[in-house]
């Protein structure tokens, strides 16, 4: 006897199990796959805010350490800030007495005695000082002095004007090597003030306003009158 052979209705029906059947393991890959791609999504969002994050570390350790803010150093923008009121120090000859940059130190002989100080601080900064006698010399003869330099050097030194107390005073700033300088000058009675300032040129700008604000607390001397001998009786 030969088997029966499905009628067209259970074929149909057949095939629709089949493709509901495919159409189910279908959706399961899908659903699968979309999850694995939200988990890729997740973890590749994690590890770009935590490459994001350490590059701004990164970024601000390298900006500060430029600037010379890593860590509080000594002699750094923090000491000279916190140090205004220090002790004071005095020119063995008395010609003039400020409070230095805290934690710098001083040059014990200055190189062929040009300045009468030296104060050495860190990053490669500097800060010299300069008192020489200049009798009858007017702020206006200093002016001319100093752009008469500028013409033989051929430099623009960017002169303005700015108060050391209350000295007036001629303000230049420049480029030297590789370091960028800043330059004061005034007279009081009878001396001549020069004062020159050192830093690399990503540490000026930061500097510079603490230096000035420092170099408010510089007293100038005067020449003492050389005492007569007594005379013989």
């Amino acid at each position: 006897m030969k088997p029966a052979l499905p009628s067209g209705d259970d074929m149909a029906a057949f095939a629709a199990r089949r493709l509901r059947r495919e159409q189910e393991e279908k959706a399961r890959r899908s659903t699968a796959q979309n999850r694995f791609r939200v988990i890729l999504l997740v973890l590749a969002a994690l590890l770009l805010v935590a490459l994001v994050a350490d590059l701004r570390r990164v970024s601000r350790g390298i900006g500060k350490r430029a600037l010379g803010q890593d860590v509080p150093r000594r002699g750094g923008a923090a000491d000279i800030a916190a140090g205004m009121d220090d002790s004071r120090y005095v020119d063995p000859a008395g010609l003039f007495s400020f409070v230095p940059p805290r934690n710098w130190v001083k040059v014990a002989n200055p190189a062929d005695g040009f300045y009468n100080a030296v104060f050495q601080g860190p990053y490669g900064m500097d800060l010299s000082i300069q008192v020489v006698a200049t009798p009858g010399e007017t702020f206006a003869d200093l002016i001319e002095k100093l752009r008469q330099v500028e013409r033989n050097l051929s430099a623009d030194t960017h002169m303005d004007f700015a108060y050391v107390g209350p000295h007036r005073a001629a303000k230049r700033s420049v480029q030297l090597f590789r370091n960028r300088v800043l330059l004061l000058d005034f007279l009081t009675g009878d001396l001549s003030h020069h004062v020159q300032f050192s830093a690399p040129p990503e540490l000026y700008d930061q500097y510079e306003p603490l230096i000035l604000r420092l170099m408010q607390t510089y007293e100038p001397g005067r020449i003492l009158p050389v005492s007569e001998p007594p005379a013989a009786p």
